[in-house]
């Protein structure tokens, strides 16, 4: 296959794949070209917040700055001054690209989680032609000409369905569900040469999205044995996840192919996955359990308020098999607007202290601070001791049999004089397995709690890089993700 004669370097991502099972299937000869990769370089692990949450390891990647500063943790960002959720719009990040790109250096960027086009000059730029974390809705990518070439490959074969159609127990499902993320891979691969060949850019940052969708709904194919999957009738009996993987590896041997010898390839994961079943749900009611929070009553809501609690319940009341057709058939747009006003409880402001934001992974609890909240209740001197509150009760938190929900608590203010401009959850919850009972019943408490969602697979967070390159670099080890683009462009400028 001919070489891309100006490449430089191609940087390959793999979004949400797992360190461990990627060197289970190199020792095992399932995925020869990443084996060939690290053999003629370097394996080097990679740091990056996903203590904090998924959906800030790549504006952390993307931007060179932590969750702190750039203030992204998911796709539904709380506002304060709104006291409400937003969905994000991608438009707040200057990715370390652009500058590459006022440098002169043609820069082909495709389907970078959480990135949106910035106007590049030269190569190309492609969001969300597919994506597992949708901010656009859309597709969109420059320059024009790049449109054309898009509107020649046939679509992503995981546009006709959601995520929350593939149940773990439908063995067909599940089987098809494989077969689209595998043909997704390889149409992406073809995709990633196409623009190679148009744009000749001297960078070229491909992801690979479908990794991060298989690991939700494929990883009781790899780990049928852990406790989480027991008794729930789950479809294991092929290990469906390897197949992608196995996909992915071909497709990094042709787009190495494809820019060859001379090219620096770089292969990464900025996390990994594990094992799940759903996520907890119960935080937002422990926590008014607790005292920290308190809902509005029926009576003292305005009516706009009144038809939101309506809308709310009835999502959380329809049938399973209602909700899967609702978010197949209606448009991502129409998803999202009707989601914004129902994911939060409708609270009493004036008597919460704390409250939970949604999340799919971590619990997140933010402190109603005064100043910072448009409504809080909590005066500046009180919040370390808010924060001491929630850290002793959560410890202490058990099932009726003993056994600890609450595996590690992250203070994420290191800085007392960032308090009030803070963004992002002031305490982040990571569970222990006991916290994802199918019938949870939490001590000292009346409520049964249930797993929120089917996803079997769920962020951990460890990730990797692997590097081949001519002569030696000179990189730590472990590489954190905010270093990513500093490294990048050392290697190019």
């Amino acid at each position: 296959m001919s070489s891309s004669n100006n490449l430089r370097l191609l940087a390959i991502g793999l979004d949400a794949a797992e360190p461990s099972l990627i060197q289970k299937l190199i020792d095992d000869g399932s995925m020869p070209n990443l084996a060939a990769l690290v053999k003629e370089g370097r394996w080097l692990h990679l740091k990056a917040p996903a203590h904090i949450g998924s959906g800030s390891v790549w504006p952390t990647f993307i931007t060179g700055t932590p969750p702190t500063k750039h203030g992204l943790y998911s796709e539904w960002i709380w506002r304060p001054a709104k006291m409400g959720l937003e969905r994000y719009h991608g438009r707040d990040l200057v990715p370390f690209w652009k500058q590459l790109d006022e440098q002169g250096v043609a820069v082909g960027v495709l389907d970078v989680p959480f990135a949106t086009p910035v106007g590049l000059r030269k190569g190309f730029e492609v969001s969300e032609w597919w994506a597992h974390d949708s901010v656009l809705a859309k597709t969109l990518s420059g320059p024009e000409a790049i449109g054309a070439i898009l509107r020649e490959l046939p679509p992503h074969p995981l546009i006709r369905r959601r995520q929350d159609a593939v149940r773990p127990d439908d063995a067909a499902a599940v089987r098809r569900f494989t077969a689209d993320t595998r043909e997704g891979v390889r149409v992406r691969g073809a995709l990633a040469q196409r623009l190679i060949d148009h744009a000749q850019p001297a960078l070229a940052l491909i992801v690979f999205p479908e990794t991060h969708h298989a690991g939700h709904h494929l990883w009781q194919t790899v780990a049928a044995n852990h406790p989480l999957f027991q008794g729930r009738g789950m479809f294991s009996s092929e290990p469906l996840l390897t197949e992608v993987y196995r996909e992915i590896d071909q497709q990094i041997g042709s787009l190495v192919d494809k820019v060859g010898a001379n090219a620096t390839v770089m292969v990464f994961a900025l996390h990994g996955m594990k094992a799940t079943f759903g996520s907890p749900g119960f935080l937002p009611e422990l926590l008014c359990a607790r005292g920290f929070s308190r809902v509005t009553n029926w009576m003292s809501q305005s009516w706009s308020e009144r038809r939101w609690s309506t809308l709310a319940g009835i999502k959380r009341g329809a049938l399973p098999a209602v909700r899967e057709l609702y978010y197949k058939l209606a448009p991502q747009r129409i998803i999202q607007q009707v989601a914004r006003p129902t994911m939060l409880p409708i609270y009493d402001w004036q008597h919460t202290r704390a409250f939970s934001l949604p999340t799919d992974q971590f619990g997140w609890i933010r402190v109603n601070l005064e100043g910072r909240e448009a409504q809080g209740c909590v005066p500046l001197e009180r919040y370390r001791e808010t924060l001491d509150e929630l850290e002793s009760m959560l410890t202490k938190l058990t099932d009726r049999e003993g056994s600890p929900l609450v595996h590690q608590l992250v203070r994420t203010v290191t800085n007392g004089d960032e308090v009030s401009c803070h963004r992002i959850p002031d305490l982040v919850v990571h569970w222990h397995d006991a916290a994802f009972a199918s019938r949870l019943r939490i001590a000292d408490t009346d409520f049964e709690a249930k797993p929120v969602g089917i996803k079997t697979g769920q962020h951990a967070l460890d990730g990797f890089c692997v590097i081949r390159g001519k002569g030696r670099l000179n990189v730590s080890n472990p590489i954190l993700a905010e270093d990513m683009g500093g490294l990048i462009t050392q290697m190019l400028v």
